[in-house]
């Protein structure tokens, strides 16, 4: 694996400027320049440990300085005198020259360190800024991925509307007897309940319960219908006095079909004729056309 790139750096210390080589420069004419010129000759050392130098065999000449940090040559050359002097560079007989204090400033870092690096520091600070999460007040998987909004909220109480009317208009069984407290209205249903198929046992000698919920509900359809408990009693009078003795038709006294829909037409019924070759009434002949 090929080796990361190196990066390298100077760190300065607080009171660099403050040193006596420093401040010695700075006093001088062009001193500014000669500092300036120092900073970019250290930089520019980094990479080999504090020597300058253009490659390996080429050492740095003055004009080739001048031409790097962008000064005039003989400010260049003044300058290398005087850092000579104050013991900041040395310059060998080959020409090399070695910034002596630069490693008190050098650093070095590589890409994959500072990745690394990063990583980390961002690791530590997702942990800082990490809040214990409030409880979910969820019951299940469903409803901890579920975002309850109020648009949601209409829909599902729409839903639920719709869904109370279609049952509503749907007769279905149900019993006032899984109720643990009757109300007056349920408790008077109860009652009619009772005495209508009270009586159409009487009658028609049969065994039906009042408690069956699909005979509760056909009962209270009609009664929402506005029918009354005496028009029940002509009802089932009317269909008894026509039906009975009539083996095709005696089957036909049970509230499924007495009160059913075909109960108003019963009721507005007029006495049928019986038919003396058939032993079938002309009502009983129509009452079968309209069950089938």
């Amino acid at each position: 694996m090929a080796e990361s790139k190196k990066y390298y750096y100077m760190r300065l210390q607080e009171g660099y400027f403050d040193s006596d080589e420093q401040i010695l420069l700075e006093s001088m004419p062009d001193g500014y320049l000669y500092s300036n010129i120092l900073l970019k000759l250290y930089l520019k050392s980094l990479k080999r440990n504090g020597l300058l130098m253009f490659n390996e065999r080429i050492p740095y000449n003055a004009q080739m300085i001048a031409t790097i940090t962008r000064h005039q040559i003989g400010t260049v050359e003044k300058a290398m005198e005087i850092f000579q002097q104050l013991g900041i560079v040395e310059v060998l007989d080959s020409g090399a020259i070695y910034m002596m204090d630069v490693q008190n400033y050098v650093g070095k870092t590589s890409t994959e360190a500072d990745r690394i690096r990063a990583y980390r520091a961002k690791v530590e600070e997702e942990k800082n800024k990490a809040q214990p999460l409030p409880e979910s007040t969820c019951t299940n998987k469903q409803d901890s991925l579920y975002i309850c909004t109020p648009e949601k909220e209409k829909e599902k109480k729409k839903e639920k509307e719709k869904k109370k009317e279609k049952e509503k208009k749907t007769i279905m069984p149900v019993s006032d007897e899984t109720d643990c407290v009757d109300s007056p209205k349920k408790q008077k249903n109860k009652e009619l309940y009772s005495e209508i198929v009270s009586y159409l046992n009487k009658k028609a000698g049969t065994k039906y319960r009042p408690s069956t919920p699909k005979t509760q509900a056909l009962i209270r359809a009609r009664e929402s219908e506005g029918f009354s408990l005496d028009d029940f009693k002509i009802v089932i009078d009317k269909k008894c006095a026509e039906w009975i003795g009539d083996e095709r038709m005696e089957q036909y006294l049970r509230p499924e079909t007495l009160f059913g829909t075909k109960f108003e037409a019963y009721l507005n019924a007029k006495p049928s004729k019986r038919q003396t070759d058939t032993g079938i009434t002309h009502g009983d002949q129509n009452d079968l056309d309209d069950l089938f």
